[in-house]
């Protein structure tokens, strides 16, 4: 699913307006009814609903959501903090309202509000350019201890969609109804307490017009042509399937390497490599009967640099630590490896540590840094716009492709694009579950043969093998090893 800007959105509306032609108040009456249609589908007319509407056309649409609730028996108050003045659409849709003898109109929000009520935001939207300021600033703080049930209409006022907010005078929402497409605001980490759950409306904006607008950002969906890649023909082989050989872990800390080595066997991989000291060969031969083992001759460290002439993909650097060792094998394979890198954890930290080697990066490897890993690469950041700006320089400055692991994590390609997980949850916030990703990517690159595709397709399927697990054991017990034997069921769905 793309991902506009303001500027875009709005020339979408226009555009559509002007060819279908609709005038805009009826394109904001065929809006405002896809709202009522939510808000009365999750909460029945017991609920005393207020509607703070401003007096642009957000504050408009807050106006037609009140006649719409109210002409079905909802009991309806409105505040106008911006007054009675305002946009075209806004008047003509105040003077509709009026009509109305049942909607009241306040001056201002009582001192109490009932847990059985819905305060909608229809004050600014998209619309503001400006921090929240005065007596509209004390009505969003006072809002915001309410324990009612809050919906923001397009974006929660105060909030920017393309840049960070200057201030934290942000309505705080429960729900973020927005319209269309999503907004970059929407992926931010930073901005979740206010947006809250997100839903995006079709109000049926020229479908053509917004697939020809250009845009680095989407959410991603994964579509027939990445199934079909996955599949294999009836007289395929384990050849078909690739070769992995993971580098990770070392004396006393092999279980990144089970788990990596796991996640690749389990999402499809047909022969699975794992190089390890000689006092590890027991636990990985325990653990992974399925493994090739690949001695290194390194007694506690891994270090040496074998024959991976035949691997399709090597991950390497969950828990291997920094010994000099293991810093001259990494080099040697930036150098001499040419098959498909994945490099995490202590690998990116041997990078931002020797920047040397960051000029040695084959293109098209992938790396799976963290917001704390990545700021060793690419320096401090103070939010999540600047962190997607270093994330497509970086990418496209050494011709990689980066998944920064988040809320919403993003996947960057090698000419900046980036795409947005939709799937996961704080579950996945332990230990382990990096490990089993690069697992995932490993196995599933021999099939896609595109970095970039592999990891979007990777990370989505990392996050639903989380989310299944946890709506079967719940976000505290759910453990990565539980996340691996749901990849059977995340699989399944992407197949159906």
């Amino acid at each position: 699913m793309k991902i506009l800007n303001i500027q875009q959105i709005r020339e979408a509306d226009q555009y559509t307006i002007e060819n279908e032609p609709i005038k805009s108040i009826d394109l904001m009456e065929r809006a405002s009814y896809e709202l009522f249609t939510w808000i009365t589908e999750r909460f029945n007319n017991d609920f005393s609903v207020y509607v703070l509407a401003g007096s642009g056309n957000n504050g408009g649409d807050g106006l037609v959501v009140a006649r719409l609730l109210s002409e079905s028996d909802y009991k309806v108050q409105v505040i106008l903090p911006l007054g009675k003045n305002g946009s075209d659409d806004f008047e003509e849709n105040l003077k509709r309202l009026k009509k109305i003898n049942t909607i009241s109109f306040l001056e201002e929000l009582p001192e109490q509000i009932s847990e059985k009520s819905i305060i909608i935001d229809a004050i600014f939207g998209s619309g503001l350019s400006r921090p929240i300021e005065g007596r509209l600033a004390d009505l969003i703080k006072k809002v915001n201890n309410f324990e009612a049930n809050k919906i923001a209409i397009d974006m929660p006022s105060g909030l920017f969609a393309d840049k960070a907010s200057p201030s934290e005078i942000i309505f705080k929402a429960d729900y973020t109804l927005s319209f269309q497409v999503p907004k970059l605001a929407f992926m931010m980490a930073e901005n979740q307490e206010y947006i809250g759950e997100f839903e995006i409306l079709d109000i049926k904006l020229d479908k053509e017009y917004i697939n020809n607008c250009l845009s680095d950002y989407s959410i991603y969906e994964v579509d027939s042509a990445i199934k079909n890649r996955l599949k294999l023909k009836s007289i395929a082989h384990k050849g078909n399937r690739g070769r992995a050989t993971i580098i990770a872990g070392g004396y006393a800390r092999m279980g990144a390497a089970i788990l990596a080595a796991r996640a690749c066997l389990h999402s499809g991989i047909g022969l699975i490599s794992v190089q390890t000291c000689p006092h590890c060969i027991d636990i990985v031969q325990n653990q992974i009967p399925e493994a090739l083992i690949l001695t290194d001759e390194n007694e506690y460290v891994l270090g040496s640099y074998l024959d991976y002439s035949k691997q399709d993909v090597i991950v390497f650097g969950p828990a291997i630590g920094f010994a000099h060792k293991t810093l001259v094998l990494l080099e040697n394979l930036l150098k001499d490896y040419q098959g498909q890198l994945i490099l995490d954890a202590d690998a990116i930290t041997l990078l931002a540590e020797n920047r040397e080697l960051l000029n040695l990066l084959p293109e098209g490897t992938i790396l799976t840094p963290h917001h704390g890993e990545f700021k060793r690469l690419v320096g401090k950041y103070s939010n999540n716009f600047e962190a997607i700006m270093q994330l497509k320089s970086f990418c496209m400055h050494h011709k990689v492709v980066v998944v920064l692991k988040g809320k919403f994590s993003a996947v960057c390609d090698a000419d900046g694009k980036i795409s947005f997980n939709p799937t996961g949850n704080a579950g996945m916030a332990k230990g382990g579950s990096g490990d089993l990703l690069c697992g995932i990517l490993a196995a599933i690159y021999p099939r896609i043969k595109n970095s970039y595709e592999t990891a979007k397709l990777a990370v989505y399927l990392h996050g639903l093998s989380g989310d299944i697990s946890k709506e079967e054991k719940g976000e505290n017990f759910m453990t990565p090893s539980i996340m691996i034997e749901k990849l059977q069921n995340a699989f399944k769905k992407i197949e159906n």
